[in-house]
């Protein structure tokens, strides 16, 4: 059965551990790399902790505002409260619309009426003997003493 050892033992006398050469040449590859960038490795290590100890704070800050926004977004109860109050909006500011109209109605009908009262007024003129009264306003005024 292939005896190793004299005694019948299937193994060896001096057990010798070897490494494989891939974990040799990557761990010499590793010393050697830290030996010659060692400090600049150091100095960007440092440099990624105090960026990330400076930034910490307003990332926490965004990751939390887009949690509530999701939350927003899916919560039923503040969808609706936000909904009710849009449609508030929308009515408060319909109201309002609503009555500009009826202000602005109200003025045309009250400039109507001045029309029709100034047209029966000029008719009854006219129907007097007096004459139309004159719509026609000058651009220019003009100075009597010149057209003399």
């Amino acid at each position: 059965m292939g005896d190793v050892g004299g005694d019948g033992n299937p193994h060896p006398e001096v057990l010798r551990n070897e490494n494989p050469a891939l974990v040799t040449n990557v761990f010499s590859t590793g010393v050697e790399v830290i030996q010659t960038y060692g400090w600049f490795l150091l100095a960007g290590v440092l440099l990624l902790l105090y960026l990330r100890k400076k930034f910490q704070a307003s990332w926490d800050k965004m990751q939390k505002s887009r949690e509530e926004e999701s939350y927003k977004k899916y919560d039923v109860g503040v969808a609706q409260s936000r909904l009710e109050a849009m449609e508030q909006s929308r009515q408060r500011m319909q109201e309002q619309l609503n009555a500009q109209a009826e202000e602005y109605a109200e003025k045309q009908r009250k400039k109507e009426e001045e029309k029709r009262k100034q047209k029966i007024e000029d008719w009854d003129r006219h129907l007097e003997g007096k004459g139309y009264r004159s719509r026609y306003k000058p651009r220019h005024k003009v100075n009597p003493e010149i057209c003399k």
